[in-house]
């Protein structure tokens, strides 16, 4: 016989004060809490490559990308991998409490599930109008579009952005 237990619901207030083991990123999601390793260099290294990319298109736009940063929405606390905001004086703010224009997962192991299913229902439904979700085994990159209901799957080429026509980015300079 097999018994489900029902998981507890955090609040974003006992989440911010709760003790957190070194080496672990920590998101609350729906009132859960999930941990998630410290991600593999080859993660790192296309997370690095594309911030790389975007600062430099986004050089003089009044867009800036933001790496691994407290993202809190509607009482949760999501740490992407990387996310876009326009229009914003970034430099006394702890986290962001704001939509992102685009949001970036690169998936784990670990975190694939959650990077498919769970985040891109709760980015769409916090307001982020785009989403990648990059997978490094394959070299491919899905952007969903959620303003526009459109998505599109890059393995080769260029990987361009809906909301931000200006991103446009071989798949060779992400992987690489």
């Amino acid at each position: 016989m097999s018994y489900l237990k029902e998981l507890s619901q955090v609040t974003l207030e006992d989440f911010l004060t709760m003790p957190k083991e070194e080496g672990l990123t920590y998101e609350l999601i729906d009132g859960v809490v999930m941990m998630s390793p410290r991600p593999a260099i080859k993660h790192q290294r296309i997370n690095g490559n594309l911030y790389y990319q975007f600062r430099t298109i986004l050089k003089d736009k009044h867009c800036e990308p933001i790496q691994e940063a407290d993202l809190i929405l509607d009482e949760q606390n999501f740490v992407p991998d990387l996310m876009v905001v326009c229009e914003e004086n970034l430099d006394d703010m702890v986290h962001y409490d704001k939509p992102p224009l685009l949001v970036v997962e690169i998936l784990s192991p670990s975190s694939a599930s959650r990077d498919y299913f769970v985040k891109r229902r709760a980015y769409k439904t916090l307001g982020v109008q785009e989403y990648w979700i990059i997978s490094p085994e394959e070299a491919c990159i899905m952007v969903i579009c959620f303003a526009t209901d459109e998505e599109c799957r890059y393995c080769e080429g260029t990987v361009k952005s809906y909301v931000l026509p200006e991103i446009s980015v071989p798949l060779e300079d992400v992987f690489s």
